[in-house]
């Protein structure tokens, strides 16, 4: 059988999704004994901004949930606002809120040591999992968690 190989950089087609929705059902099915489409990379997005009229947006994150497990894929606070302000803090604080809520067991992000910031994630309570050497960028990566405590 002759095999060919393409790379697609926009979006899937119909033809594409349709194939992942199947494939992901038989999937789910035999490694997990069920459908677990509903329970991964549902994004979601949390924002914090200022009380006045022109709501300027001040940190941001965007995660997915995947399982119970929240996943942080970026979190951003606007450059003026970084190292003084508490929003990154009120960030994890407010979506280690929402894993107690909604019973999720575990958040998970990573970071660079180029990004500085292993002390800011530590201090608030994430360890280090994983260090991953010269990955991205020639630089060495470190995936974090903290366990959510449900109760």
């Amino acid at each position: 059988m002759e095999l060919n190989v393409e790379f697609i950089f926009d979006k899937a087609d119909e033809d594409i999704k349709s194939f992942f929705r199947h494939e992901w059902l038989s999937a789910n099915s035999q490694h997990f004994g069920r459908d677990i489409s509903d329970e991964i990379n549902q994004p979601l997005t949390v924002i914090v901004t200022d009380n006045s009229s022109s709501r300027q947006i001040l940190g941001a994150a965007q995660c997915l949930i995947m399982g119970n497990t929240l996943r942080v894929s970026t979190l951003l606070v606007k450059e003026e606002y970084r190292k003084s302000q508490g929003i990154g803090s009120l960030i994890l604080q407010k979506l280690e809120n929402l894993a107690k809520e909604k019973k999720w067991h575990k958040i998970r992000l990573s970071t660079s040591e180029k990004h500085q910031n292993i002390k800011f994630y530590q201090k608030n309570g994430y360890t280090i999992e994983a260090t991953l050497e010269n990955d991205a960028f020639q630089a060495t990566w470190y995936i974090l968690s903290r366990f959510v405590e449900i109760v």
